[in-house]
């Protein structure tokens, strides 16, 4: 199990503000719902917590996912779900 948080997707953040993909993957204002469903298409089982911050943004509430392990690093897995994420966006 990991935490995933939309911080770490936000093109608007800096590396050491959170944001832990590269800019070319990386979407402004990622929102926790988006992301769960980015998550449920891969076919990984979420809980999405809303009103929960992550710590280095403690004043704003975006919500985390809790995500089941499948066999996939946490790093591997946020690449995943950003090229996923990248590509719902554009289709859009």
């Amino acid at each position: 199990m990991f935490i995933v948080y939309p911080e770490y997707f936000d093109s608007k953040l800096t590396r050491r503000e959170g944001r832990r993909v590269p800019l070319n993957l990386a979407v402004p204002n990622p929102m926790i719902d988006e992301l769960a469903s980015v998550a449920r298409k891969l076919g990984w089982q979420v809980s999405v917590e809303k009103e929960v911050a992550y710590p280095r943004c403690w004043w704003n509430k975006k919500g985390r996912l809790i995500v089941e392990k499948y066999g996939m690093k946490k790093g591997k897995a946020i690449f995943t779900m950003a090229r996923s994420l990248k590509r719902l966006r554009e289709s859009q």
